[in-house]
């Protein structure tokens, strides 16, 4: 009996993450304007780690040692990968249950996205405001020619505009090739 809850609970979780994703329209792919026009959802996401620790009374899941989550030309790499979801309660209005809240991935988190590269020592994704926040002392995103560091990024998706901000040790850092559009 123990193994048959472990078991339904364990492809339940499973089943729920995967379908967080599609409907979340994962988390860090899509154009740059936003819009999940590269996205298709059809494309399968994998994701490989060491271990999962799923938990659905907390509406929670979390990949850790080694992860990595590719699905098309997005791929996020890093130590602990945990995804929220949401639970439909009385208070909640217009959000699903079982809708993706936010990702968070920790430990040498690098993301390749929108032919950019992120790297961070901490990564949030908010999913309905469509907000990656990247903090650590050596936080980045770069393309092929440019660049820009801080100790916290914050990239607004849905208004393709960037906050970066120093800290005590390291101050904004930007390289940015003239005549070309930036990083948004």
């Amino acid at each position: 009996m123990i193994n048959s809850i472990f078991s339904n609970s364990f492809k339940k979780s499973i089943g729920i993450f995967c379908l967080l994703f599609f409907i979340g329209g994962v988390a860090f792919a899509g154009d740059k304007s936003g819009n999940n026009a590269d996205t298709d959802l059809s494309k399968k996401i994998s994701v490989v780690a060491d271990s999962l620790v799923s938990d659905p009374r907390e509406n929670n899941a979390e990949f850790i040692g080694n992860v990595k989550v590719v699905q098309g030309e997005t791929t996020i790499t890093s130590d602990r990968l945990k995804i929220y979801f949401s639970k439909k309660t009385a208070d909640t209005s217009g959000a699903d249950e079982g809708s993706l809240e936010k990702i968070i991935a920790t430990g040498n988190v690098k993301i390749k996205f929108d032919n950019r590269v992120a790297v961070s020592e901490k990564a949030v994704y908010i999913t309905m405001d469509k907000i990656l926040i990247l903090t650590g002392p050596n936080a980045s995103i770069s393309d092929k020619d440019n660049s820009i560091s801080g100790e916290k990024i914050t990239l607004y998706r849905n208004e393709g505009k960037i906050k970066v901000e120093g800290g005590l040790k390291n101050r904004v850092k930007a390289v940015i090739l003239p005549g070309n559009a930036g990083l948004n």
